[in-house]
């Protein structure tokens, strides 16, 4: 099969179950990162309301070296992405993009094989990144409140013992003005179940990996693997707002080449001091980018949330006693209470 003929190419204009009809193709760009696995389409409902629809394309499994075993893996994954899904809409998590239903279409009935099998799910705006492209001019308050919905997604997800581990602009989806959203669960971990990516050291993008994976340094606690590298990405993310670069990428940018990951011969903790050094580098940039009124909780948020070193990362009263050392609801209390203070215009925007 050409990846011209995949079914999951040829929906377009096709009548899905529950009153949905594919009315446009959403061509994939030059610059997305990410699985190319799928195929996104618009559809619109009986009654007109649109929503976004992910379908599973086979196409690179048909002419891999072993098209059984990708075609394996394929299934495996968007079968696991879905279930987390499911889970999710039950539990009415108000800030994690809700999958709307799922299906399978035969797009040839005389074909067995054109089999597409599909995810529909609420209709964003865009995702933040072209959020503040389309900005006239920065919105310190829409920031913190994104900043706000994100660490209030990510704290949703934990609850239910479910790790995102893909953090990024392209996966904060905004609604209106004032609703983000987290997106993509393909990369998730849950616990107490194996997921297809385990075995990856990061299942996620790795320009924004915490230091820790990308040395290779797999922590067998679950949660402090898991939910530690969800607090990185959540750090790296106030990070980008006011700098449009990842955490990861600062670090990096201020390590000796001798030290990079690549490069690297020894353990993680051999080469934690340097990170550490790299980190204090690094954060001047943020620094300046911050109102006089943000400066000091926003960088007392990033140095616990980024902090190189797992066992010490996240809010250091979490680390007492038998508290979750990465509960995020410090976090999502001082940026929703920051938000409200730039609001109302106690703080400078």
């Amino acid at each position: 099969m050409s990846v011209a003929s995949s079914p999951a190419r040829q929906l377009l204009g096709k009548e899905l179950d529950g009153g949905w009809k594919v009315i446009h193709h959403i061509q994939r760009s030059s610059t997305a990162t990410g699985s190319c696995f799928s195929q996104g389409y618009i559809v619109e409902s009986a009654s007109g309301r649109q929503a976004f629809l992910k379908a599973l394309d086979y196409s690179s499994a048909f002419v891999s070296p072993d098209p059984a075993r990708a075609l394996q893996a394929m299934t495996s994954a968007f079968n696991y992405e879905r279930d987390l899904c499911v889970k999710c809409r039950n539990r009415k998590l108000s800030r994690v993009v809700a999958a709307l239903t799922e299906g399978r279409l035969l797009v040839a009935p005389e074909n067995p094989a054109s089999v597409v099998q599909y995810l529909i799910f609420e209709l964003a705006h865009g995702d933040v990144r072209s959020q503040l492209d389309s900005l006239e001019q920065f919105d310190t308050a829409w920031v913190l409140r994104v900043l706000h919905h994100i660490a209030t997604g990510l704290q949703q997800l934990h609850t239910i013992g479910i790790a995102h581990q893909d953090l990024k602009p392209s996966n904060v989806l905004v609604f209106s003005a004032q609703i983000a959203k987290l997106a993509d669960l393909g990369r998730s971990a849950y616990k107490g179940e194996k997921a297809p990516h385990d075995d990856h050291p990061f299942a996620g993008d790795p320009a924004y990996a915490p230091p820790e994976l990308l040395y290779h340094h797999l922590n067998e606690d679950w949660g402090r693997r898991r939910f530690g590298c969800d607090a990185y990405l959540l750090g790296s993310m106030v990070v980008f707002f006011f700098t449009r670069a990842s955490m990861t990428a600062l670090l990096l940018n201020h390590m000796d080449e001798s030290h990079h990951p690549s490069d690297w011969p020894g353990s993680f903790p051999e080469v934690l001091p340097y990170l550490r050094h790299s980190f204090a580098q690094a954060l001047p940039l943020l620094e300046s980018e911050l109102s006089a009124g943000l400066r000091e909780p926003l960088m007392t948020a990033v140095r616990q949330l980024c902090e190189p070193d797992p066992l010490h990362r996240g809010h250091p009263a979490n680390r007492i006693g038998f508290r979750d050392p990465f509960s995020l609801e410090r976090y999502v209390s001082q940026f929703d209470l920051l938000a409200k203070k730039v609001e109302i215009g106690l703080l400078g925007r």
